[in-house]
This record gives C-alpha cells, sequence and structure tokens, in this order.
C-alpha cells in the first residue's frame, strides 16, 4: 500500500483559559532517550525538551510521489468556484502517514515553564462518509501495524482504531461552538457572513462534538487552501489525562491541500 502526507501541528499559548493556576513541573526524560528537534523551543537545553508522546515504532511506508486522484480531480478546468470547494474537501479522502506535533510557546501567568512537547505519529486511512452537493463528511481510521520489540523483526497488527470525523457544510448558518467547561452552544450567523463558505464541524471518537468554525476555501496553481476562524475547542485525551492546570485550547485549523497528501 502507498501512503500520502499529512500532518497536525499545534503552536498552543498555554493557560489562556486556565481551570486553575496550579503551577506544573516539568517530568524529565530517562538518561541517554533519543533527543529529537524541536521547532522553535527557546526554553530551557538538555533532557527536558526531549518530547512526550509516540513510543510505538510503526513498520517502513513507501509514500506515492504521483499527484492523487483527489488532487487531479481537483485541477480540472471549468469547474464552478463550489464544485472546485467540494473537490479540494474530498481529496482529503485516502491512505496518510500522520505526524502531530503539540509545542508551548507562550505563558501567561507567573513562574510559567511550558511543558515538554508532544509529537506522536500514525498511518490513517480517511474515508468518505457523505458526499452531498453542500456537505461533505469524512471519517479518518486509524490503521497500524506496529514492530513488536522482540528483535526479531516481527510486526503486529493491524490495529484499527475509529478516530474523529470533520463535516463540511456549504453556507452554514448554524454552528455547535465550544464553550468551555464541556459546554456547547448553537451559534446563529447573518446570511452575508456565511456567503460562499465552507463550515468544518469537528466530532471526537464518540461522534461527540468538539468544535467548529467557518472559513472560504483558496485555489492556487499548487494548492488549494481553508482557514477557520478563532475557536474554542475542549482538551484532547492526551492533556487532559495529565494536565489539570487549563481547561480549554483557543486555535484555528488551516487545511492546506498538496498534489501528494495535506
Amino acid at each position: 500500500m502507498r501512503y500520502r502526507l499529512t500532518g497536525w501541528i499545534a503552536v498552543a499559548a498555554i493557560a489562556v483559559i486556565a481551570g486553575g493556576c496550579a503551577k506544573r513541573t516539568p517530568v524529565p526524560t530517562a538518561p541517554g532517550a533519543t533527543r529529537q528537534f524541536t521547532f522553535a523551543w527557546p526554553f530551557r537545553d538538555g533532557d527536558g525538551t526531549a518530547p512526550r508522546g509516540g513510543t510505538t515504532r510503526g513498520t517502513p511506508v513507501t509514500l506515492d510521489p504521483d499527484p492523487s486522484p483527489g488532487w487531479v480531480s481537483l485541477q480540472a478546468p471549468g469547474l464552478s468556484k463550489l464544485e472546485r470547494d467540494r473537490r479540494a474537501i474530498l481529496a482529503m479522502a485516502g491512505t496518510f502517514r500522520a505526524s502531530f506535533d503539540f509545542l508551548e510557546v507562550a505563558g501567561f501567568r507567573p513562574g510559567f515553564t511550558p511543558d515538554r512537547p508532544y509529537q506522536s505519529w500514525g498511518t490513517e486511512y480517511v474515508y468518505v462518509l457523505r458526499d452531498e452537493p453542500r456537505l461533505v463528511s469524512l471519517q479518518h481510521l486509524l490503521v497500524m501495524f506496529i514492530r513488536n520489540g522482540n528483535g526479531d523483526g516481527g510486526v503486529d497488527g493491524p490495529f484499527v482504531t475509529k478516530h474523529w470525523r470533520q463535516d463540511w457544510r456549504y453556507e452554514d448558518r448554524t454552528l455547535l461552538t465550544y464553550r468551555g467547561n464541556m459546554t456547547w452552544a448553537k451559534e446563529r450567523l447573518r446570511p452575508a457572513d456565511v456567503r460562499g463558505t465552507w463550515s468544518q464541524s469537528v466530532f471526537q471518537v464518540d461522534d461527540s462534538p468538539r468544535y467548529a468554525s467557518f472559513g472560504r476555501w483558496e485555489h492556487f496553481g499548487n494548492v488549494s487552501t481553508w482557514q477557520s476562524g478563532t475557536t474554542w475547542r475542549p482538551l484532547p485525551r492526551r492533556e487532559f489525562s495529565v494536565r489539570k492546570d487549563y481547561q480549554a485550547l483557543v486555535g484555528t485549523n488551516r487545511h492546506t491541500i498538496t498534489p501528494t497528501g495535506w
């Protein structure tokens, strides 16, 4: 199987929406642990900068160097703006090698010390759940093959896990937005504000809501890109399972479609 590239980078200003002001002590990394390059990490030296997360090792994957069928379809001449937008969203379906980086870069309370960066990886299959003229729904599945660590070159898997879902709606006037403390509320938008836009609603692995926003797709010769407005979102499991000093994230999403991934 050939894979394409996708990745998420979250650069966080932590504790903007704090659930408390408890000081967090960084967890040291075991001596001799492998250090990875971390973009723009200016706070301290030593093993305390080693990222957490992603401890398993996957099998090698073969990346497909050719433009994806979704990208080729997106480049067809004579498409309406609506149809080109739709095809950009549909181009996110397929098999991907995904990476994730979460990095704290600023704090807004005295004595702030950033936590270790979080880095992880996965091989993911994204399939089209619904494809309608003004609605596209994409379901993500993690499909993992993992080296068993026994030294014999053995591989375990596949391990298939339902992951997140993203629903895209054209000129959507009703968003279910996160308000903090595990509370969501409907937000009604004016027709003039959503004209020509697509909303993206993100759902968690149990299909409960996560966050939603809207924006416009832009198409260029070598990329198509969409950016959301600013959204609140609840902490993901990788954070709420280890952090008690804040209770919400504030961020934006940017989706950029390239010939070989997104």
